[in-house]
């Protein structure tokens, strides 16, 4: 009796559990799902998400055209209609961005198998590639990019649909051409005039259509220049609707955001700029290929096995690499055509180099854009962004090269997998590090509600430092606006941020001018305030928020060297103790309200110490003290000047033990404020001013005590 073998049960399993090309949608989606999806409920907004919700909150649809008036206003369209249909709800918004990014990879392997029709498999894993792809590092930036996957994903299609015309003309079937082809072209316009990120990528186009093209007898027969106008008029469609957009946007529209200075350099010294050219399309095809691929590829050692954020790493990387594995080994393409031995081994390498070469057009063409505005894209927020144009490009090569170099199909989906794996694993890596800064955000604008409750407008918050790895003071600016005055319906802002380094620094004169009015734009809508209405903010967790006050602050050696420029023009009088307003961001953004914290405790008391309101700062520290510690050691200063000025020096000194023991450096910059309140606030009882002396002796200041 004959028992199975170990190699024929596991035949056995995979004939029972493959699949065909109807499940690789499903495949790619719980792919997708295993990328993007373990976080998506602590994700939130991000970067220019903050100014796209403040427009639609506090402008409505309309506010959309009118905010992309400057830059792309055809995209303000599709705004409105998202907008409409999603709401202010950021897990909405990251939903919609996860089942687009799917859509795309969708409408990348439909284009793929109908190029490749043999290649059917190869197609799958290019498609897997990019369903995980991890050098773009944007996804939860959920209200941009989930409007630009749905342009992206308009983009990809129109090539499908392109190809599907294409086999129509050779069909002789003239009606379905033109149907396929006005669905195509109006699938690129839409996306094309929406944004310009894919209009050097739109140069592989021709190629794609030669390929495509070869195919058909009465094409590979045809002289070169045949061929040559053949694949000309399939593509000309396209390229009229790209010549028409370059028309507009180059000598009408202009350049509004950045500006060709590649024909200024090239005019200026033509041999360097050209070689310059060449190293940076090379490095930059390396970064979106090989760099992006390899960025979170290591071993599994102790010593990348000790954090949390590393355990789930190589928790989702290895979940990751069985599903991969077991998705390339289980798919079965029935549709693959077989010739003898022979042909098939040339047909296979002429595959893998036709591949190659489209994988490396879709590398170098991509970069035309940002080659004449001197950009270059990278693996790092922000310029990442730019990487969305050069990913298919980057999977087909990958494909390529795996299908050439390495022998045998099962070590070929085995090296997939791990791409795939550490992929998966780099995504989360990167998704933990937007859910931390979303903490960050929700702590940062809880302190802010709390420590100004209201406050004269408009108001200028100027800082040098920024604990927010993904917001610009552009996106604070709507952060902030929708904190503290989310009622305001007006294009003219109530409150404004900016980052000295970025609006003031390279002109100081212009805040110390006597123009005592300046403004700062906000897409369509404008800031305009008065100079004697600046708060100086620094935020630095775990420290809380400070809002500076030059008569408290300007002696303590606790911020950045470049706030002691601009601390004098802060002026907290503007913050009223009182005050109600809508806590929007609490409640519909956050949805939830602000954690009862040592800098909650801290930000009160520090607005009662604004209007020297001692009792109710006592209170405060009565209440806070036994249950929290401070973030960074002054921000106990408010605390003991209540205790002092209330004769509460027993409960002063711990607090001044705290300050000594916490920072050391600080003993000097503190002495004279400990010094001045000794004076004026002299302890009576002879044990408590003996302990508050020895206190103070030991931060050195006995000398001047006594």
């Amino acid at each position: 009796m004959m028992t199975d073998t170990p190699k024929h049960k596991i035949q056995t399993i995979k004939e029972k559990f493959q699949f065909g090309n109807r499940l690789v949608p499903l495949i790619l989606l719980i792919l997708s799902v295993i990328t993007f999806v373990p976080l998506i409920q602590k994700l939130g907004f991000y970067w220019d998400d903050w100014p796209m919700l403040w427009f639609e909150y506090t402008q409505g649809p309309q506010g959309f055209a009118d905010a992309f008036t400057s830059d792309r206003p055809f995209l303000g369209y599709l705004y409105q209609v998202t907008g409409a249909i999603i709401g202010t709800d950021p897990l909405n918004w990251q939903i919609l961005t996860v089942a687009f990014r799917w859509l795309v990879s969708c409408a990348f392997w439909w284009g793929l198998i109908q190029l490749w029709p043999e290649h059917h498999e190869e197609g799958f894993w290019m498609a897997c590639l990019l369903t995980v792809y991890s050098g773009f590092k944007q996804m939860p930036i959920a209200y941009v990019w989930g409007n630009a996957f749905i342009m992206l994903f308009a983009y990809v299609m129109s090539y499908g649909m392109m190809l599907k015309a294409i086999r129509a003309w050779e069909s002789e079937q003239r009606p379905r051409y033109w149907l396929w082809t006005a669905a195509a072209a109006l699938c690129y316009a839409f996306c094309t005039i929406s944004t310009e990120y894919y209009t050097g990528l739109d140069l592989v186009r021709g190629i794609v259509i030669w390929i495509f093209l070869f195919r058909f007898s009465s094409f590979q027969t045809s002289t070169f220049w045949k061929k040559l106008l053949k694949t000309f008029l399939h593509w000309l469609p396209y390229l009229i609707v790209l010549g028409i957009f370059m028309f507009w946007r180059v000598f009408i529209f202009q350049f509004p955001s950045y500006q060709p200075v590649l024909l200024n350099e090239l005019a200026a010294d033509p041999i360097r700029t050209t070689l310059g050219m060449i190293v940076r399309v090379v490095e930059d095809a390396y970064t979106a290929s090989w760099g992006a691929w390899t960025e979170f590829f290591k071993f599994p050692l102790r010593s990348n096995l000790t954090s949390v954020s590393d355990r789930l790493f190589w928790l989702s990387a290895a979940g990751a690499f069985l599903f991969a594995l077991a998705a390339l080994f289980l798919y079965q393409n029935n549709k693959s055509r077989t010739s003898p031995s022979g042909e098939a081994g040339t047909k296979q390498h002429h595959w893998q180099i036709a591949c190659i070469v489209l994988g490396l057009s879709a590398l170098v063409f991509p970069g035309i854009p940002y080659l004449i505005t001197s950009l270059s894209p990278a693996l790092d927020f922000p310029r990442d962004r730019w990487l969305t144009a050069y990913m298919f490009g980057s999977c087909a090569l990958i494909v390529g090269l795996v299908s050439l170099l390495i022998r045998g199909r099962t070590a070929q989906r085995i090296v997939l997998s791990l791409f795939i794996a550490m992929a998966v694993g780099g995504n989360l890596l990167n998704a933990n590090t937007f859910r931390r800064d979303w903490e960050i955000q929700k702590d940062f604008v809880n302190q802010l509600t709390t420590r100004i409750p209201d406050l004269e407008t408009p108001a200028y918050f100027l800082t040098d430092f920024n604990s927010l790895a993904y917001e610009t003071d552009n996106s604070l600016t709507g952060m902030v606006n929708l904190a503290l005055a989310p009622e305001n319906r007006s294009l003219n802002l109530p409150v404004s941020v900016g980052f000295y380094d970025v609006r003031f620094k390279s002109s100081t004169d212009e805040l110390a001018s006597e123009e005592s009015h300046f403004y700062q734009g906000f897409r369509s809508a404008m800031y305009g305030g008065d100079k004697n209405h600046i708060l100086v903010y620094f935020f630095s967790p775990p420290g809380c928020l400070r809002i500076l006050d030059p008569n408290q602050h300007a002696t303590l050696p606790i911020f950045p060297d470049s706030f002691y420029e601009f601390m004098n023009f802060s002026s907290p009088s503007i913050i009223r103790a009182e005050g109600s307003r809508e806590p929007f961001l609490q409640e519909k953004i956050f949805k939830e309200s602000g954690a009862e914290n040592w800098c909650y405790y801290f930000q009160q008391a520090d607005l009662a110490r604004q209007f020297e309101a001692w009792q109710t700062i006592a209170a405060i520290g009565d209440q806070a003290l036994p249950k929290f510690q401070a973030g960074e050691a002054t921000e106990y200063i408010p605390f003991i000047e209540a205790y002092t000025r209330l004769d509460r020096w027993q409960d002063a000194v711990p607090l001044i033990e705290k300050i000594h023991h916490m920072n050391k450096s600080l003993d000097g910059p503190v002495c004279p404020i400990l010094q001045k309140l000794f004076v004026d606030y002299y302890p009576e009882d002879d044990e408590i001013r003996k302990r508050a002396f020895n206190a103070m002796y030991s931060m050195g200041c006995g000398a001047y005590t006594q």
